[in-house]
């Protein structure tokens, strides 16, 4: 009997064995699973990164430049640690949406043990361009709603013997805004330049003129901001930093109501300038020159409006 026993406490410790055997394999399988899948996951995150990068820093070169978008996307996908041999780029037909797409053979660990020895992990970005709708830091001055040439000079504000044969754009006005209404002086006027206006200005906005002329604000302000630029080399129009004072987002206008120095205008867009500065400025005369770009910035936008080459870009879902 004992002996009996003895052989039953035997054998269940070896089906013990056996089990926990079983149960360790098991374990060691979910845990490889559950390290494979997070090795995945951050593989895939990292191409979400790269590729959100790469259709954004690629969508600021449309419509204008797809070429150039192209070698944008490649760039800062390599940026991002991925080999840009991966990246796949799509530009749409009307040139203002790109789509990245990064695919990755990613080497597996654990999941070898049942045969697995690799995952494709892959991730598809648009970006796309749209026109400004509205924002904040336009300058105090204006033009007329116009087909624009990249890189032509044009007159923001012109002075009392403007180039126009009355002296002064719709006979009486210089071109310059009152944004805060109420007429809010020349040393307001001229912060503005300098700095931009802290509101916010959006199409369909209706907006008093400045009346007067105000050489002097308007052409201290300008110089200000062009001597502001301490950028090596000098920023040009065809050739500046991102983050150049040079250059000014502008009111596009048309009139509204009123004559003289009663008239308001009304907003329909937004373009961008580099500042030239200030053209035959000498007592009450001057115009301030600028040379129309196309620039990207962080704005509202709306694609159902048209743009004037000042855009903003938006990640697709």
């Amino acid at each position: 009997m004992q002996n009996l026993i003895s052989k039953f406490f035997k054998d269940e410790e070896g089906q013990v064995i056996v089990i926990l055997a079983v149960a360790f394999t098991v374990l060691l399988g979910f845990v490889g699973l559950a390290v494979d899948t997070g090795v995945l996951y951050l593989e895939h995150n990292r191409l979400v990164r790269a590729a959100d990068a790469a259709a954004l820093a690629g969508a600021q070169e449309l419509p204008a430049n797809p070429a150039r978008a192209e070698e944008m996307a490649k760039e800062y996908v390599g940026r991002n640690g991925i080999n840009p041999e991966q990246l796949s780029i799509d530009i749409s037909g009307d040139e203002k949406t790109i789509t990245v797409s990064v695919d990755k053979n990613v080497n597996l660990v654990f999941a070898k043990v049942f045969g697995y020895d690799s995952r494709e992990v892959s991730t598809a970005v648009s970006a796309r361009v749209a026109p400004v709708k509205s924002l904040r830091g336009a300058v105090p001055f204006s033009i007329k709603e116009q087909v624009f040439n990249y890189g032509d000079p044009y007159v923001l504000k012109e002075g009392a013997s403007g180039p126009g044969s009355d002296g002064a754009r719709w006979c009486g006005w210089f071109g310059a805004l009152d944004f805060t209404g109420g007429g809010g002086g020349a040393r307001e006027y001229e912060d503005m330049i300098v700095q931009g206006y802290s509101g916010e200005i959006s199409i369909g906005d209706i907006i008093d003129i400045e009346p007067g002329n105000m050489a002097g604000p308007t052409a201290d302000g300008v110089m200000e901001r062009i001597e502001s630029c301490n950028h090596n080399p000098s920023c040009t129009w065809n050739n500046h930093a991102p983050d150049c004072p040079r250059v000014i987002y502008v009111p596009i206008v048309e009139e509204y109501s009123g004559t003289g120095g009663n008239r308001r205008v009304q907003v329909v867009g937004f373009a961008a300038f580099f500042l030239e500065g200030v053209d035959n400025h000498h007592g009450n005369n001057g115009d301030v020159l600028g040379r129309f770009i196309f620039e990207t910035v962080s704005a509202e936008t709306d694609d159902s409006i048209d743009g004037y080459g000042l855009q903003s870009v938006k990640l697709l879902e």
